[in-house]
C-alpha cells in the first residue's frame, strides 16, 4: 500500500514538471520572436532596385555606345506597343515600350549575355520587364555572343508615367552596369 502511494505521487510530479517545461519553453520562444520595424518600412523600389554603380558608357537612343572592352550596344527609341494574349511583366495604367538592343561584340573575347539586365526608370517610378512571345519578347540571348559578331532582339518594359516623360535604362550584365542611355517614354 505506502508503494502505490509513491508512485501516485510520482505521477503527479512528472506531470506538474512536463507541464512546467512546456511553460517554460513558451515563454523563452515568445521573447526570441521580437523583431525591427526596420524591415517592414523599407519601400518596394528600395528591395528591387539594384544598388547605384557608375556606368562604363552613355549615350541615347539610336547611337552606339562602346564600352571600354570593345562591345557597343545601341537600344532603339521605344514604341509603344499592345501585349500579346500571354504577355507576363505588363502593370494596367503602365506605358507599354518596346525597344530593339543591337550587340556589336569587338572585344577579344565571347560575352555571355544570359545574365544581361535591363533596368529602366522614369520620373515617376520604376519599369519592370514584359515578356511576350508574340512581340518577341524572350529575355536576354541565352548563348555567348563570338568575338566580332552581332546579335539583335527585343526587349519590353512596362513603365509608369506619361508620353515625353524622361525614361533612363541601365544595362547591366553580370552584375556590373555597362551602359545608360537616356531618353524620352513613347
Amino acid at each position: 500500500f505506502p508503494v502505490t502511494i509513491v508512485r501516485v505521487i510520482m505521477k503527479k510530479n512528472r506531470k506538474l514538471s512536463a507541464a512546467t517545461l512546456t511553460v517554460a519553453a513558451a515563454l523563452v520562444l515568445t521573447a526570441c520572436g521580437g523583431g525591427s520595424e526596420s524591415s517592414t518600412s523599407q519601400s518596394s523600389e528600395e528591395l528591387i532596385a539594384p544598388p547605384a554603380q557608375e556606368v562604363q558608357a552613355s549615350g541615347g537612343f539610336n547611337s552606339p555606345v562602346k564600352i571600354p572592352s570593345g562591345v557597343s550596344f545601341t537600344l532603339s527609341e521605344p514604341i509603344a506597343f499592345k501585349p500579346g494574349k500571354f504577355a507576363a511583366g505588363h502593370l494596367p495604367g503602365q506605358k507599354y515600350q518596346e525597344f530593339k538592343v543591337d550587340i556589336t561584340n569587338g572585344s577579344t573575347a565571347p560575352v555571355d549575355l544570359a545574365t544581361l539586365i535591363v533596368a529602366g526608370k522614369t520620373s515617376t517610378g520604376v519599369c519592370v520587364d514584359i515578356f511576350d512571345g508574340d512581340n518577341g519578347m524572350e529575355g536576354a540571348p541565352q548563348e555567348p555572343l563570338a568575338v566580332g559578331k552581332s546579335i539583335t532582339f527585343n526587349w519590353g518594359l512596362s513603365c509608369e508615367g506619361k508620353s515625353g516623360d524622361e525614361l533612363s535604362l541601365i544595362l547591366s550584365n553580370e552584375g556590373v552596369a555597362i551602359i545608360e542611355v537616356t531618353g524620352k517614354l513613347a
